[in-house]
């Protein structure tokens, strides 16, 4: 292991794993000795600015992103061995320059276990919209990130099993008892993350995920419970999210959901002008209009100003200004095959002006 002045490097386990990706990449993980989290990261953001001027055209190391014991760069764009060396000796001297000490090394990796990649049947799936993680999740109506992903992680936690934390193609096994803490750490270095528990015992598992936008998606996977308890703990997501959000739904969704993009895969179908990246690109329209009805939403009073007839729905509020509004049966909208048409077509009609129209979606 070389020490640079107050850095070590193990460069022996750097190219231990660059050769167990092909030589393709290799992520590099600085692991800071008692500096804050945010000073680590604007220090290690200007390291790889300049290792990347050094090493032009030989090496390229992406933005840093949080790992679970630091930060991690991911260098990728090899043109040979020796251009490793030459990025890492630029981005140490950065590290350095701006007064931190600590060790280099290949981060602890791991593959997310087999199965939960394979899974493909419907899950119940909770979308939410929530403010965008850069701006802090939840700020001022019902706390911040950090109070977010204390949420996030005791919802997850149900499933039992590992924790896996995800972000920028990154996954990490956290064994630790601060797993909320490191997806903190992930939001404010990344403005997205993921985070899942699993029971492979169990076959049962639960997934959050939310990207730069705000929008959150919830999933649980538990082949044992029947479909009343998935729904529940879909609404158990809302719910405990409704001071915070401005609209969330619930839809059958097959395979794992990564985005509100996943939600064209799912059944109903979205009315045609509600394209998958309609859902995404006009996030600040869903705090007063919906994309399309569901079985269970959560909605402002600026939605409910604008809905035709409710008086066959199930609506309760569950926190000032914030509406939980069910459909008088919602195993008909679970249904593997989705809500009969005449369901569907009467659920819009019950929506009315809420939905949102071609124009707003320009």
């Amino acid at each position: 292991m070389a020490n640079h002045e107050g850095v070590r490097v193990d460069v022996a386990g750097i190219l231990r794993q660059l050769e167990d990706n092909g030589f393709d990449d290799v992520r590099v993980e600085f692991v800071s000795q008692g500096t804050d989290e945010s000073t680590v990261l604007d220090v290690a953001g200007r390291g790889v600015a300049v290792a990347n001027d050094v090493a032009a055209e030989r090496i390229w190391g992406a933005a840093p992103t949080a790992s679970i014991a630091g930060v991690s760069v991911k260098l990728m764009d090899l043109s040979d061995l020796d251009a490793v060396a030459v990025w890492l000796e630029a981005f140490v001297g950065e590290l350095r320059a701006g007064g931190l000490s600590g060790e280099i090394g290949a981060t602890p990796l791991v593959r997310l276990p087999e199965w939960i990649s394979q899974l493909a049947e419907p899950m119940v799936t909770a979308y939410v919209a929530l403010a965008a993680p850069a701006l802090g999740v939840g700020a001022g109506a019902g706390g911040t990130a950090d109070d977010w992903c204390e949420r996030a992680v005791e919802w997850a936690s149900e499933a039992g099993g590992e924790a896996y934390l995800s972000s920028a193609g990154m996954n990490q096994l956290d064994t630790s008892k601060d797993v909320a803490a490191h997806l903190s750490s992930v939001l404010r270095a990344s403005s997205s993350g993921a985070l899942r528990y699993a029971d492979e015992g169990a076959s049962r598992a639960a997934f959050v995920q939310i990207g730069p936008n705000g929008q959150a998606v919830y999933q649980v996977h538990d082949p044992s419970a029947p479909q009343t308890v998935q729904v529940e703990r879909a609404r158990a997501a809302i719910i405990a999210e409704a001071a915070q959000a401005h609209f969330a739904f619930v839809a059958p969704t097959p395979h794992q959901a990564y985005a509100w993009d996943a939600r064209s895969r799912a059944l109903p179908p979205l009315r045609p002008e509600v394209t998958a990246a309609a859902l995404r690109g006009h996030a600040e329209l869903w705090s007063r209009l919906v994309p399309d009805a569901h079985g269970i939403q959560l909605l402002t009073q600026e939605h409910m100003g604008l809905v035709s007839d409710l008086s066959q729905w199930t609506v309760i509020e569950v926190t000032p200004g914030r509406f939980v509004v069910e459909a008088p049966d919602l195993t008909e909208w679970l249904r593997p095959e989705g809500p009969a048409n005449s369901t569907l077509d009467k659920a819009r009609a019950d929506f009315g002006r809420a939905l949102a129209s071609v124009d707003d979606l320009r």
